[in-house]
């Protein structure tokens, strides 16, 4: 069992994770909650004499063992059995391009190489990883297909035919597919932006944020600044985009750990859908972040928060991403205990078509599942992954968050302690505390609905 209580925004909140309730209460029932459990009314009064109303705290009291016998707070938590879903694939990331026409300084990829020779997947390598998919989803009818790399625009051409090839397959097979394609945005001309806005269900822009920040780690490959060319040809794509799906996604790192005017930034920029993720790096890395800077983060999600509510329903309102928490029509028991799915029902296809748990993992050897021609010949390391869990990590296992985060980012983990058994520790308090954040929002909003 775990309810977690905390104040944010002058709101008394707690929020049990395994029934996934969440309300607002009152300092009395806030205080009482933690102990009504396990101890009685005469005990409960005693603890809490001189601070609060008899009477209040009875009737606190009374509330809170009314749902707890209807199991919606400090319920025992439910036991699951091993999922048995092992070995049917449902999305593969194309690394089109093992390039870039960007030099991020965070860069996972080394700038997009893969620490490796620069290339371009070709049509036919493109063609047999939709087969693979397709071959090896078993009854799964929807499928999803994510342009990556380095910059996938790079290679649009691939892009343009692997679309009209899985179209023609799924009209074949009965599948149906979705398209994502992750871009700098600096080759997003009017062309790109017409096919994009026709054949993809979502598309990821990377921008992160003031001009300062962006050119600072995001220079071309030729040491210019991007910044005005990029923000210029995504507010155009946007302006077109319509209603469909779309995210501009930036980074932040311990050079902007004031990030939340990077997030404001974009929103006054007219984007509406806004995603600011906190770097992942090894230990030692020059922008990395760590524990020492969580209280500072806090503050900056505070501030993102209160612009949300205050923007709302004007004509600069926005979602940020990991604001977004649907406590209703939350995940299935499987996404939430196994989180991604890499290296299972979602992998990698390199450039030459070498299959990898996630795109981070793109050319980590250790990490070799097999290839689109010959499909998957070491599959122990997919099946590590799939054993790795909420379920078997240590650090989740009494953790209040874990139902949403399917226990981090294996890729993270790796970075950290070369282990995907262990867990980002910085990245988890970061993770609560915005989820903190959007549970408060939950509730401001349900005032006002």
């Amino acid at each position: 069992m775990m309810l977690r209580q905390f104040v944010n925004n002058n709101l008394y909140i707690l929020y049990d994770n395994v029934s996934g309730v969440l309300f607002e209460t009152d300092q009395v029932a806030y205080d009482v909650a933690r102990h009504v459990k396990t101890q009685t009314d005469e005990q409960l009064l005693e603890r809490f004499k001189g601070i609060h109303a008899p009477e209040d705290i009875l009737e606190a009291v009374k509330e809170l063992r009314v749902l707890i016998a209807q199991e919606l707070i400090l319920a025992e938590e439910k036991v699951y059995a091993p999922s048995d879903r092992f070995g049917l694939v449902k999305a593969l990331c194309f690394n089109v391009a093992h390039d870039c026409d960007l030099r991020c300084a965070y860069c996972f990829a080394a700038q997009g190489s893969f620490h490796q020779e620069r290339k371009l997947m070709d049509v036919k390598t493109a063609k047999a990883a939709v087969d693979f998919l397709i071959q090896n989803s078993g009854k799964r009818r929807n499928l999803e297909i994510d342009f990556f790399g380095g910059e996938p625009l790079l290679n649009f051409d691939v892009v343009k035919e692997t679309v009209h090839y899985a179209k023609e397959r799924a009209n074949k097979t009965g599948k149906e597919f979705k398209f994502t394609l992750t871009t700098n945005g600096l080759k997003l001309d009017e062309t790109v932006g017409e096919f994009l806005n026709e054949h993809m269900d979502n598309v990821v822009l990377s921008l992160d944020g003031r001009k300062a920040v962006h050119d600072t780690m995001r220079p071309r490959a030729s040491g210019e600044e991007s910044y005005d060319i990029i923000s210029e040809n995504i507010l155009r794509f946007l302006k077109k985009r319509g209603q469909k799906e779309y995210y501009v996604r930036g980074t932040y790192t311990a050079l902007n750990k004031d990030f939340s005017q990077d997030v404001l930034h974009l929103s006054d920029l007219g984007i509406k859908h806004i995603s600011i993720e906190p770097v992942s790096s090894e230990e030692g890395f020059a922008y990395g972040l760590g524990q020492e800077d969580i209280a500072l983060l806090d503050r900056e999600y505070d501030i993102i928060a209160q612009e949300y509510i205050k923007r709302k329903g004007t004509e600069k309102e926005f979602s940020f991403f990991h604001f977004y928490v649907d406590l209703e029509a939350s995940p299935c028991v499987y996404k939430k205990i196994s989180g991604c799915g890499a290296g299972t029902d979602y992998m990698v296809v390199s450039a030459d078509g070498k299959l990898y748990p996630c795109h981070q993992f793109d050319s980590v050897e250790e990490m070799y599942l097999g290839d689109v021609w010959q499909g998957i010949c070491r599959p122990q390391i997919g099946r590590d992954f799939f054993d790795t869990n909420i379920l078997t990590k240590e650090a989740c296992k009494t953790c209040w968050a874990k139902y949403h985060c399917g226990g981090g980012c294996y890729a993270a983990s790796y970075k950290i302690h070369h282990d995907i058994h262990q867990v980002d520790e910085v990245a988890c308090e970061i993770l609560k505390k915005r989820l903190e954040y959007a549970l408060m929002l939950k509730i401001v909003e349900s005032k006002k609905s």
